[in-house]
């Protein structure tokens, strides 16, 4: 198996060196505005001054990135049991959970942007026994080779991931006997594979790199055999061998090769275009500083010296020099002449809008332009805007959130086979916290869809303006509740929660109302007895209906200063059908 091994791995390494190196570099060179290299520039004779650029790699990255993923990424689970149902809310935020604390928002960022520039984005779920939770990593897609002979990603029969660990961790994993090293194996601490690095990285960081010692650890997943070792090349030595029930990894594509599940970046497909755009900025860079005004003059009839110390001079002041030819100086004019300047040529900007545009017709990602829907305030152009954004995104988010949702099958299989100890989650869309355990999960099968962000519903002028349109047929239709549609009238708005009375606290009035009424009835009758008949009862009862009356009337002055702020931002349009909707309705 070793032998075998080795030649795989020799081959993998043969592949992505020669086919996938150098375009992952130099994606990844441009993405950082590396445009220009130093000793390039030098060996040219190139002023660096002169040397301009237009990042459209990062703008195609970044809106990937705000395009495609919303703030939280989050996935719900759906039960395929009954058993399942009952354990749904806990389910979910367990899920929450994990995905919270291995900060999936930035993880789900770096792997969407290795999928931009490097082709194809990749996740790693695996347990952690310390912590007993899943942890969840991104890898890099130059570090993990897999099967190029099917055009599928769950096709593929195995995996091998290159891992580089130091030295004193492997040490570590051998003292504590996860590793067992074949007694004829002799393996040696080695400097940081050099194939790892980029060229831009082979200075400052591979020296410090070269700091420490590491081994190069080869993680070999076969599917087909459902068997997993680590394997150390330099000693030809299967260190660790054991069963698997799960591939560990996601990966996903933003976009299909044709041939195998590689994928493609359309990324790599406007590089052409960057470079071109580059270029002709610089020449018009240097055109920009030979149309500032230059002035010549007759070296033969006037000095450099002397006109410096002309141009020195203050205001008023006399300047004394010696010219060459005296009787030429009466006519100064004659000296200096105005340095011809280039004009601009049109041509050449009408080609680089044309690159901008082949790069945006090429990719739909440099097609999204950021901020143009930032004066859209109606409901009705946000919508078209948005669909218009997302038509030829959805495969890309589609294939995205595959991935994450196949994170979250697998995070949720490892918490049924491997937690030990019990945790408390808060409940999805609540306040409330609940206690999951092992027996919590066991019998519980479920699957997990990605939840969708939706920008327009978080944008307050699209959410108002929908709400005062729905709000006169959800206020007269009798099968909504105008309680919990008042709430949400006000959690859109952006109001506090607390302006909406409880259902026990408008209880609470009714009852004290009742009371109030019963006392101010049975203080009348007293009353209408007259004379002694009233007695001190009544006496006693008028004071107290008089005292109430009071504090009810301080209670609601309080209570309109306190909401009478809030009160006035509403619209008038939502504060009018507010109140026609809680008036009582006359049958």
């Amino acid at each position: 198996m070793p032998p075998k091994l080795s030649n795989l791995i020799d081959r993998h390494e043969r592949y992505y060196k020669r086919n996938e190196k150098k375009d992952f570099d130099k994606a990844r060179r441009f993405y950082r505005g590396d445009f220009y290299s130093v000793k390039r520039a030098e060996s040219e004779g190139v002023d660096r001054l002169l040397l301009c650029s237009k990042n459209l790699i990062y703008a195609i990255a970044d809106t990937a990135v705000s395009s495609l993923l919303g703030p939280n990424p989050q996935v719900a689970c759906v039960p395929r049991n009954p058993r399942s149902q009952e354990a749904m809310m806990a389910v979910n935020g367990l899920v929450e959970f994990v995905f919270d604390e291995n900060k999936m928002r930035r993880r789900s960022a770096t792997a969407l942007i290795d999928s931009v520039l490097c082709k194809r984005g990749i996740f790693k779920t695996g347990w952690n026994s310390e912590k007993d939770r899943p942890v969840i990593k991104t890898v890099d897609p130059s570090r993990l080779f897999f099967d190029l002979t099917v055009r599928d990603v769950d096709d593929i029969s195995y995996w091998i991931e290159v891992t580089v660990i130091s030295y004193e961790e492997f040490k570590g994993r051998v003292a504590s006997g996860v590793y067992q090293i074949p007694q004829n194996a002799d393996i040696r601490p080695d400097r940081y594979p050099s194939w790892l690095v980029s060229e831009t990285q082979k200075g400052d960081v591979q020296t410090v790199r070269d700091a420490f010692q590491w081994v190069t650890v080869y993680e070999y997943y076969n599917v087909d055999s459902g068997i997993v070792q680590h394997y150390v090349k330099q000693a030809n030595a299967v260190v660790f061998e054991d069963k698997i029930d799960y591939v560990p990894y996601s990966m996903f594509s933003l976009n299909q090769s044709g041939i195998d599940c590689t994928g493609l970046s359309e990324v790599q497909l406007v590089l052409n275009q960057q470079e071109t755009v580059n270029d002709l900025l610089s020449h018009l860079k240097e055109i920009a500083y030979l149309q500032i005004p230059r002035i010549l003059y007759d070296s033969g009839r006037i000095t450099e010296e002397d006109l410096n110390k002309a141009v020195a001079g203050t205001t008023g002041s006399f300047v004394g020099i010696r010219p060459e030819n005296s009787e030429a100086l009466r006519t100064l004019n004659t000296l200096f002449f105005p340095l011809p300047t280039p004009d601009t040529p049109a041509s050449v900007v009408a080609f680089v809008d044309r690159q901008e545009n082949d790069a945006a017709f090429i990719s739909a990602l440099a097609e999204a332009a950021r901020g143009q829907v930032a004066g859209a305030r109606t409901a009705t152009e946000m919508a078209i805007i948005d669909a218009q954004m997302r038509t030829r995104l959805a495969t890309r988010e589609g294939h995205l959130n595959d991935a994450i949702e196949d994170v979250g099958r697998k995070a949720f299989y490892l918490m049924r086979k491997y937690m030990r100890g019990e945790k408390m989650v808060r409940i999805s869309g609540s306040q409330q916290w609940q206690a999951v355990s092992f027996q919590t999960l066991q019998d519980v099968d479920m699957d997990f869809k990605m939840v969708s962000y939706n920008p327009v519903r978080k944008n307050p002028a699209v959410m108002v303006e929908a709400i005062i349109q729905m709000l006169p047929f959800l206020s007269q239709n009798p099968n909504i509740d105008f309680q919990t549609l008042t709430e949400q009238v006000v959690a859109g708005l952006g109001f506090p929660a607390r302006m909406v009375k409880t259902q026990e606290q408008i209880q609470q009035e009714e009852q004290a109302a009742m009371q109030q009424q019963e006392q101010a009835i049975m203080a009348e009758q007293q009353r209408s007895l007259g004379g002694a008949a009233a007695g001190a009862p009544a006496l006693a009862a008028e004071a107290m209906a008089q005292d109430e009356a009071m504090a009810e009337e301080a209670l609601a002055a309080e209570a309109a200063a306190a909401e009478g702020g809030a009160a006035q931002n509403l619209p008038p349009e939502i504060a009018a059908l507010l109140m026609a909707g809680s008036a009582p309705q006359e049958g």
